[in-house]
């Protein structure tokens, strides 16, 4: 239905682009009729050529106008690109960020293990559904059982027979209960995002694309936080981080398709929004200041908006 919708969405620009090339596709027949005196008239103005043009231009101006479900644009001035795509997160090139508790308990009581998540899926499919593998990675990075805080990255990396070997960067971006349940607010969520930026940035090696999905969306998310918002957030961050950090060559914001109906999210709407807030950014350049002249505040030498 959504799909459907986004078809119909796009009449009038199938509508525009169909009177556009049957102008065109006329301004010929007409240039061609005036050169040839009328001698081609019988053929290019006939009711039979004229309805197979039509057919065929009208399947252009809808192929045209195809509903997008991937689509990215670079950062103006910088070597980075952002990405939306629908699909299976663990599909694409690259690394893939996990959202994990704050304590990076992979299990919660056998918790996990029946929520179609992001962990879920690592486990089944990169550890052989058995987390006690994935927990001994984990330990070897962070002490289990105690609490971090919101934001810390970890990386692991494993491989299956389909992917080969693929990074994944856990993010704390969630509270861990008595209850072995999670709960997170939108003030976890902006703090996860920094987090992530900053290690992916300074502690781990230079990545050609790294995937994040719509995180903090699922259980015990806060009511407040729809995955339009969420989706928007991720990138109004990562470009504010891109400012002063080189964090990856491609971020990739995958959307999982049945998310499309749960979170109505409008495909048309974020291209617009990425587009824009990729081109359009503000940027403020201050000018260095001299030794000693701590205590002034910096001069301000560029704006680009």
């Amino acid at each position: 239905m959504i799909l459907f919708n986004r078809w119909v969405g796009k009449w009038k620009n199938i509508l525009v682009d169909m009177v556009s090339f049957i102008g065109i596709f006329w301004l010929f027949v007409e240039i061609a009729s005036y050169s040839t005196s009328g001698s081609v008239d019988i053929y290019l103005k006939s009711v039979g050529l004229f309805a197979f043009i039509f057919f065929l231009l009208l399947v252009f101006a809808v192929i045209k106008n195809k509903p997008k479900t991937c689509f990215g644009y670079q950062l103006r001035g910088k070597d980075s690109f952002i990405e939306i795509k629908v699909g299976d997160a663990f599909q694409n090139n690259g690394s893939l960020v996990v959202p994990v508790n704050n304590y990076f308990d992979m299990s919660l009581g056998g918790n996990v293990i029946k929520a179609n998540s992001i962990q879920n899926q690592l486990i089944q499919k990169f550890y052989s559904g058995k987390v006690e593998h994935l927990n001994t990675d984990i330990a070897q990075k962070v002490s289990m059982g105690t609490m971090y805080e919101i934001g810390k990255t970890i990386e692991v990396e494993q491989k299956n027979d389909v992917s080969g070997n693929k990074k994944f960067y856990l993010l704390a971006n969630s509270i861990k209960k008595e209850n072995n349940r999670v709960i997170s607010e939108i003030d976890h969520f902006i703090q996860a995002l920094n987090g992530l930026w900053i290690y992916i940035a300074l502690e781990s090696g230079r990545d050609s694309a790294v995937t994040i999905p719509i995180i903090n969306t699922q259980h015990g998310r806060d009511s407040y936080l729809s995955r339009m918002n969420a989706i928007k957030e991720i990138i109004a961050s990562y470009v504010e981080s891109s400012k002063s950090l080189n964090i990856c060559e491609k971020l990739i914001i995958s959307i999982y398709p049945s998310d499309l109906k749960k979170g109505n999210i409008d495909l048309d709407e974020l291209d617009e929004y990425l587009k824009y807030s990729c081109r359009h950014y503000r940027q403020v350049m201050f000018k260095a200041k001299k030794e000693g002249q701590e205590e002034t505040a910096s001069k301000v030498i560029k704006i680009e908006n």
